[in-house]
C-alpha cells in the first residue's frame, strides 16, 4: 500500500490524471496534459522524505487499471522476489536487459476493460538476439548442449547464406527458438530466476521471427533501424543477429545497442495504440521507477530521454509514449516543489525535475492527534525530523504509544525510543552509521581524525585514520545528508545515550586539546563540559576586541555545544575571579549580561528543550541591551535584541540565531 501522503496530493491526485488519462480514483477519462507525449517526471527528495509512499500510492491507485510496471531499482533482482541482480560484465545480459525483460513482463499483463494486452514484439526480438546468440568465433568457453550448439550452427549457415532458402530458415529459426526456450535457465545464467519472465516476454519473438517476413513487422524495424546505423549489412533478419556483436564489445557500443532495445520498448508501446484506441483516449502505461539515482537508473533515464525522440518516431503523428515517474535521491533545493504541478500547470521543462516538500506543522498536528499530546511535542518532531515525512511519522508513532502507555512523555524518553529506527532509516550502513555517531562529537573537520585517534588507538597508521574519516563523511554525502541539522541532533543525542558520563567528560576534553584556544570550537568544547564561568571570562574579553557581529556569531557556536545525559555533573563552580576584561575584582554590566546570556541560551538551544518561558526571552533581551548601551558601533547588539527573543519563541535555536549581514565594526 502506498501510505499517507503529505504535501504531494497534487502530483498524485491532479498531475499524474492528466498524465495518464484516467481519473486516480473513479473510471472516467481526464484531458492529456501533454497531447504528444510527458517527459519523464523526475521526483527528487532525501531518505524518508515520502518518494517511495508517493510511488506506493500511484501504484495503488492505477494497479490493474492501466498497463503498469513498478520497480525498485536500488533493490536486488529491481525488487522481483526470486530473481538475483543482473551482471553488466557479462557478454549476453546487463542491468538494463534485465530491466527491460522484467518492464515488458509487468506492462504486458492483462488488465481488466483495457482491451488486449499490449505486447513487445520489436523489444522481445532484440532480447532474444542478445540473450541467447552466440557470434561466430565467440572467445567464451561454450558449455551449452550439443543440440542448442548444433541449432545455432545451422541457423548460422542459413542466415549467412547470400541467397538462403525462406522456408528452410524458418524452419531452422523455429528449432533454433524451441532449443533456446527449452535452455532458458542455462542462457540466463547470468541473472538466475528470470528465466520464467523472460520465457512469457520472448514467446512474442517466435511469431515474429517464424512466422514474419524480413521486410514486415518487427524485423522489418529492426532492418530499418540497423540500416541507419554503420556496419550492418543484408536483410533485416541478418541485421539482427549482426547486432548482438556491439552489445557484447562492453564498451560504447553496448551502449548503442541498449539504446536500440530501449527505442523498440517505446516503439512498441506506441504501436499497441492504434487508431481505435487513440480514439477511445485510452489512458497510458505507467511506469514507477523507484531509486533511479542509481547507476542503472541514471542510465536507463537517460536512453529513455533519447528515445523519446529517437528515429523510430512514426513522422506524422505524435507517438504515445510510457508516463515515467522516477523518484530519485538528492537534495530538494534547487527544484520547484510538487505542488506546481497542481490545478491546470503544464510545466514545459525537460527533463522535468520537482521535489518533494518538507513536512508541515499542521500534518506533524494530524500524526499526533489520536492524543492529548503535550504543546511542545509537534516542535520537537519537527527538529528531530528535519521535514521528512518519514522521520516525523516514525517520532509521533513513538510518541502516541508513548503517551497511550503511560499517559505522557518526555523529549528524551521519545529519543531514546526512536533515535535507532530514525538512524536506520537515514543511514541503514550499521558500521558507517556507528562511526557517524562518535564522528558528531567533533565541531569541524579539523578535530574529525583526532577523535577517532583517541576512540580509536589501534590505527596507528595516519592514512588509515583519514580513510576510516572519509569513508563515513563520504557515505553521508552520498546520502544526501551533509550538513543536515536534524541528522546532527540525532548523532549527538545517540552519543550521550551510549557513553558514560565519564567517557563524555574524556571525548570532550579530547576534542577541546585539538581546537585553538583562542576559537569558538575550544569555547563551544568547554561549554559541552558544562564550564560555564570559564566561557563567560572567554567571552567578555572577546566582547572588548571583536566587532559585535563577529562576537554574536561566536556566541551561535558556542551556545550550540551539544548536552551531556541528565545525571552529568558539571565541574562545581568557582567564585569569581578577577575577569581581565572588567578591570576590577566585581563582574561589571557587561560581565553579569554575558553571564546570563551564555547559560540561558545554552539550554534553550538545547533540541529537546520545551518553549521558552517569557521571562527567559525579556533576560535574553536585557542582557543584549545591555551589550548595546546605545553605541552607534553596536548596533548590531541592539538588532539581536528585537530578533533574538522573537526567534526563540518561534523554535530557532543556535547557532541559527540571526546576525544582521554587515554588522557595524
Amino acid at each position: 500500500m502506498g501510505g499517507r501522503l503529505y504535501g504531494q496530493q497534487a502530483l498524485q491526485e491532479g498531475f499524474v490524471p492528466r498524465l495518464v488519462g484516467l481519473h486516480h480514483k473513479d473510471g472516467y477519462l481526464v484531458p492529456f496534459a501533454y497531447p504528444k507525449g510527458s517527459p519523464v517526471v523526475r521526483i527528487v527528495g532525501g531518505r524518508g522524505s515520502g518518494k517511495t509512499a508517493l510511488l506506493g500510492a500511484v501504484h495503488d491507485a492505477y494497479n490493474g487499471r492501466v498497463p503498469l510496471a513498478r520497480v525498485d531499482l536500488g533493490a536486488p533482482g529491481f525488487g522481483e522476489p526470486g530473481v538475483a541482480d543482473g551482471d553488466d560484465g557479462v557478454p549476453n545480459a546487463s542491468r538494463i536487459t534485465h530491466l527491460l525483460y522484467l518492464l515488458a513482463y509487468k506492462l504486458g499483463l492483462d488488465v481488466r476493460h483495457f482491451g488486449k494486452p499490449l505486447v513487445f514484439p520489436r523489444l522481445s526480438l532484440g532480447l532474444l538476439v542478445v540473450t541467447a546468440w552466440r557470434p561466430l568465433n565467440s572467445d567464451e568457453t561454450d558449455v551449452r548442449p550439443p543440440d542448442l550448439r548444433r541449432a545455432e550452427a545451422d541457423l548460422r549457415t542459413l542466415i549467412t547464406a547470400e541467397d538462403p532458402d525462406v522456408r528452410r530458415r524458418r524452419e531452422s529459426l523455429g528449432r533454433w527458438f524451441d532449443v533456446v526456450t527449452d535452455n532458458l535457465p542455462l542462457v540466463l545464467s547470468a541473472v538466475p530466476g528470470l528465466d520464467t519472465i523472460a520465457g512469457i516476454v520472448l514467446d512474442t519473438a517466435r511469431a515474429q521471427l517464424v512466422r514474419s517476413e524480413p521486410d514486415k513487422g518487427a524485423l522489418a524495424w529492426w532492418g530499418d533501424r540497423l540500416h541507419r546505423s554503420q556496419g550492418y549489412q543484408g536483410d533485416s533478419l541478418q541485421r539482427l543477429f549482426q547486432f548482438v556483436r556491439g552489445f557484447r564489445r562492453l564498451d560504447d557500443r553496448r551502449r548503442t545497442a541498449e539504446e536500440h532495445l530501449v527505442a523498440a520498448l517505446l516503439d512498441d508501446i506506441d504501436a499497441n495504440y492504434g487508431t481505435l484506441r487513440r480514439l477511445n483516449r485510452k489512458p497510458r502505461p505507467l511506469l514507477l521507477l523507484d531509486n533511479a539515482h542509481t547507476d542503472v537508473g541514471r542510465d536507463f533515464l537517460d536512453l529513455l530521454d533519447a528515445g523519446d525522440h529517437g528515429p523510430g518516431d512514426a513522422p506524422g503523428k505524435a507517438p504515445t509514449r510510457p508516463v515515467v515517474l522516477a523518484t530519485l535521491l538528492g537534495r530538494a533545493s534547487g527544484h520547484p516543489p510538487l505542488t506546481e504541478v497542481g490545478g491546470d500547470a503544464v510545466p514545459r521543462t525537460r527533463p522535468l525535475v520537482l521535489s518533494i516538500p518538507g513536512i508541515e506543522p499542521a500534518h506533524i498536528a494530524e500524526m499526533l492527534s489520536p492524543v492529548d499530546y503535550p504543546d511542545h511535542l509537534p516542535r520537537v518532531v519537527a527538529r528531530y525530523s528535519g521535514g521528512r515525512a518519514a522521520s516525523a511519522r516514525i517520532l509521533a508513532d513513538a510518541a502516541v504509544r508513548r503517551v497511550e502507555d503511560v499517559g505522557t512523555i518526555r523529549g528524551g524518553e521519545l529519543l531514546d525510543e526512536a533515535a535507532p529506527a530514525l538512524l536506520a532509516k537515514l543511514l541503514p550502513d550499521p558500521v558507517l552509521r556507528e562511526r557517524l555517531v562518535l564522528l558528531s562529537a567533533a565541531a569541524d573537520a579539523g578535530t574529525r581524525r583526532g577523535l577517532w585517534t583517541f576512540s580509536h588507538p589501534e590505527d596507528h597508521s595516519e592514512e588509515l585514520v583519514a580513510v576510516r574519516v572519509r569513508e563515513a563523511d563520504d557515505y553521508r554525502t552520498r546520502s544526501c545528508l551533509d550538513g543536515d541539522r536534524a541528522l546532527d541532533l540525532l548523532l549527538r543525542h545517540r552519543l550521550a545515550a551510549s557513553v558514560s558520563h565519564e567517557r563524555w567528560r574524556d571525548t570532550q576534553l579530547r576534542l577541546r586539546s585539538l581546537c585553538d584556544p583562542r576559537g569558538d570550537t575550544y569555547l563551544h568544547h568547554t561549554l559541552a563540559l558544562g564550564r560555564v564561568d570559564e566561557v563567560v571570562g572567554a567571552l567578555h574579553h572577546r566582547f572588548t576586541v571583536t566587532p559585535p557581529g563577529a562576537w554574536l556569531a561566536a556566541l551561535n557556536v558556542v551556545c550550540s555545544a551539544p548536552h551531556p545525559r541528565a545525571g552529568y555533573e558539571p565541574p562545581a563552580a568557582s567564585p569569581f575571579l578577577s575577569c581581565t576584561a572588567c578591570g576590577s575584582d566585581l563582574p561589571g554590566p557587561h560581565h553579569d549580561a554575558i553571564a546570563s546570556l551564555v547559560p540561558l541560551l545554552w539550554r534553550l538551544s538545547d533540541p529537546l528543550t520545551l518553549a521558552p518561558r517569557e521571562d527567559e526571552l525579556t533576560t535574553v533581551r536585557i542582557a543584549l541591551e545591555t551589550l548595546y548601551g546605545n553605541k552607534a558601533a553596536h548596533a548590531a547588539y541592539r538588532e539581536a535584541s528585537a530578533a533574538w527573543p522573537a526567534r526563540l519563541r518561534a523554535g530557532a535555536q543556535a547557532p541559527d540565531l540571526p546576525v544582521e549581514e554587515g554588522a557595524a565594526s
